[in-house]
């Protein structure tokens, strides 16, 4: 807990878009780690029958459901993106290039972002 505390000092203290990439980076992987689980959860309910499996997606059918849906589709496109970023950057050399990465990971993350409100909203 008190690595955590002095991550986030650090996050406030030293504000650039690196650092910030970090953190976005850690909190939508533990985001997508429990959508994992609660989405196995759900899904086992289809060992309890098919009225228990309809109730168990019935519940996600809804306007917070979509509204849910498209925040994972949000979380797991900017960790998708900034970890391309990161290996693209590792393997081959770009380090000294890795904001104008970061804005073209951004900028693709803004296209998927519209696109999914498109598609999981309306």
């Amino acid at each position: 807990m008190q690595k955590l505390k002095e991550g986030f000092k650090d996050l406030v203290k030293n504000r650039n878009p690196g650092m910030l990439s970090f953190w976005i980076h850690r909190v939508t992987g533990v985001a997508v780690t429990v959508f994992l689980f609660l989405h196995i959860f759900t899904l086992s309910s289809v060992f309890r029958g098919k009225d228990a499996y309809d109730y168990a997606i019935s519940k996600f059918d809804t306007k917070s459901g979509y509204i849910f849906q498209y925040l994972l589709l949000l979380a797991v496109a900017i960790h998708l993106l900034n970890g391309i970023r990161i290996t693209v950057a590792d393997f081959w050399g770009l380090t000294r290039s890795q904001k104008k990465l970061l804005w073209i990971s951004l900028l693709v993350f803004l296209v998927i972002a519209a696109v999914g409100v498109k598609t999981v909203l309306l």
